[in-house]
């Protein structure tokens, strides 16, 4: 998966996932079926929705949501970085941009 299709499917979850930001932390969980409860940053949500595999929302747990979509180590990082709010700068800065208007948060 590129990072162009993360963006757009990330984008395209339904109105069941509910994200916010929360101490400077894009987090987000599920309100309805088997998900219902359960907390999520970007990559497990797509990774949940693509794989039906629940992952949970550490470094690691979302470094293997990733290699289940098919995305690049790097790109997992500067993501997991940007919904985690551990830095502002660079490229983690630009990449919570995007998340937060694909999920206009």
């Amino acid at each position: 998966m590129e990072s162009s299709e993360f963006y757009n499917t990330l984008a395209d979850l339904p109105q069941s996932y509910r994200f916010g930001v929360v101490d400077n932390t894009i987090v987000g969980s599920s309100n309805r079926g088997k998900a219902k409860g359960i907390t999520f940053n970007p990559v497990t949500a797509v990774a949940y929705r693509k794989t039906g595999e629940v992952f949970g929302t550490n470094k690691r747990e979302t470094q293997k949501a990733g290699k289940a979509l098919g995305l690049t180590r790097e790109f997992t990082n500067h993501v997991y970085n940007a919904t985690t709010g551990g830095s502002n700068r660079g490229n983690a800065q630009v990449v919570r941009g995007k998340i937060r208007s694909a999920l206009g948060v």
